[in-house]
């Protein structure tokens, strides 16, 4: 009877969960939809029970699918950023703000002025921004002066919590709030306590690799009860992970409903321009990296807004209506008969920071169609990555890195693949399995159990598809594209803030 291990990759969209064998390969799945409420602008929270109910019902759903083989071990991961508080008795008073929750903007300004952005980041790695936690716990102080008797906690934590009755972290999450210290890894003192907060706020920090006795869970999973729950991590570092960019300078590209590139370092390393964020793995790695807000969301909106006959249509042919909408922006020619778009639907994250960036369109024609704004779209996803990939760059000084890993969901497109390996100018690996996440959670699993010796198996364990290689006549188009698109977002961003305004005060 082979031993198995569970993942549940609790994301902005979906409860995703995994059963895998010991060889990295998928045994079973099951998948549940998650809300996004986003009913104010600059709003996106999720509901905490809502989450809650959805992982109860893939743990079970999940686990009546296996057909042989026994569980060793189970754990979940989240997404990075999140934020709700709880009363004094861990109930929850406020919904789950994401990501790409950006309502603390004047927030993020005012700790900026008073207390140092760039000394904040010198401590925790994290630029000051109205994504992260810190900013957004003071929009709550300003906002909403009632929640005064408050704990701090994160989607991660606050699933522990009710799964097992601990009030713990893992040491990833933590780095990821903008709280943590990633020197002595404790929570920083100085920085919590300028909106109020004291370690007792907050949950223990205890490492990825923590094991809690699977005897405490308190919810009704028969098949769970029993089995040791490995705490594990956040979701970016195990989705490097799980494509096998484990080693020093490999660089893992993500695109999932945002995106991200990435590379693990054996020491923190900070940029003085604060383009690249610095967060604490597990056993002595730090993930260093860039993400952008605005990866699949993109095409969902082009999905919604201009595809809804093929959203029809596949409906009634039982086929995802992504892979319609990609085949026809094939028909797009490279650089989309000149479209340049600057894909900041939801503001932005790296290199730049500028949760006031705006969505443009640049180049409009009566000659264009559909085919090509779609096209220009996932053209716009890939000048967004290189610009992280290009400050990743600059920052470890290389000219290239040892290679570059792609996963995500956009790895389902060929044209999308294609050309991000036209713009980069790069061959791109890409793992046969899109969950790399989950795969990441099930090798951080085995080295808890001291099933693998290090997370370097997963380089073992990861299956390669495709090598993806560039068109270099493709590549010097795009680089003046890439050109175009660079100068376009520096001249509009007096505008992008200005329409900001605008935009804040008719909502």
């Amino acid at each position: 009877m082979e031993d198995l291990i569970l993942t549940i990759d609790a994301g902005t969209g979906s409860v995703r969960a995994i059963i895998f064998n010991l060889k990295g390969e998928v045994v079973a799945r099951s998948y549940r939809k998650n809300n996004l409420y986003q009913e104010h602008f600059n709003w996106a929270v999720q509901k905490p029970e809502e989450i809650f109910e959805n992982i109860i019902q893939v743990c079970n759903s999940v686990s009546k699918d296996i057909k042989s083989g026994k569980l060793i071990g189970w754990t979940i991961s989240t997404y990075y950023h999140s934020l709700l508080l709880l009363d004094k008795d861990n109930r929850p008073i406020t919904d789950i703000l994401t990501w790409a929750d950006l309502r603390a903007n004047k927030e993020a300004e005012i700790i900026k002025e008073r207390y140092g952005g760039f000394n904040i980041y010198k401590k925790t790695g994290c630029p000051v921004h109205p994504m992260y936690p810190l900013s957004k716990v003071l929009w709550f102080l300003e906002n909403e002066p009632e929640l005064r008797d408050f704990k701090v906690a994160t989607a991660k934590d606050y699933l522990v919590y009710r799964l097992f009755g601990e009030r713990i972290i893992d040491e990833t999450t933590a780095s990821t709030l903008g709280f943590l210290n990633i020197h002595s890894l404790k929570w920083d003192e100085d920085v919590i306590g300028i909106v109020g907060l004291k370690p007792k706020h907050l949950p223990e920090i205890l490492p990825t690799t923590h094991i809690i006795d699977g005897k405490k869970l308190k919810v009704d999973i028969p098949q769970l009860k029993s089995i040791p729950f490995i705490l594990g991590a956040g979701d970016g570092a195990l989705s490097s992970l799980g494509m096998g960019a484990i080693e020093e300078k490999d660089v893992g590209i993500m695109v999932g409903t945002s995106g991200a590139v990435r590379t693990f370092s054996a020491k923190p390393i900070l940029d003085e321009r604060q383009r690249i964020w610095n967060y604490y793995f597990t056993k002595g790695l730090w993930l260093i990296g860039g993400a952008i807000n605005n990866g699949g969301i993109t095409l969902r909106w082009v999905r919604d807004t201009l595809y809804q006959d093929l959203v029809t249509e596949g409906e009634r042919l039982g086929i995802d209506p992504y892979d319609l909408i990609t085949k026809l922006a094939e028909k797009s020619p490279v650089g989309s008969k000149g479209l340049i778009i600057l894909p900041f639907l939801t503001g932005e994250r790296n290199p730049y920071w500028n949760d006031k960036a705006q969505g443009t369109i640049i180049g409009l024609g009566l000659s264009h169609t559909r085919e090509d704004i779609t096209r220009a779209f996932m053209e716009s996803v890939c000048y967004r990555l290189y610009s992280v990939y290009s400050a990743l760059r600059d920052l470890f000084s290389v000219e290239n890195f040892n290679e570059i890993r792609a996963g995500g969901g956009f790895s389902r497109s060929k044209l999308w693949l294609q050309i991000m390996s036209d713009i980069f100018g790069k061959e791109l690996i890409v793992p046969t399995l899109e969950e790399n996440t989950s795969l990441g959670a099930m090798v951080l699993v085995g080295v808890a159990l001291n099933i693998f010796d290090s997370l370097k198996k997963a380089k073992e364990l990861v299956k390669i598809r495709e090598g993806v290689k560039p068109d270099m006549k493709n590549h010097l188009l795009y680089e003046r594209l890439y050109d175009l698109y660079m100068d376009a977002y520096w001249t509009l961003s007096s505008i992008f803030e200005r329409l900001y305004d605008i935009k804040k005060d008719l909502t």
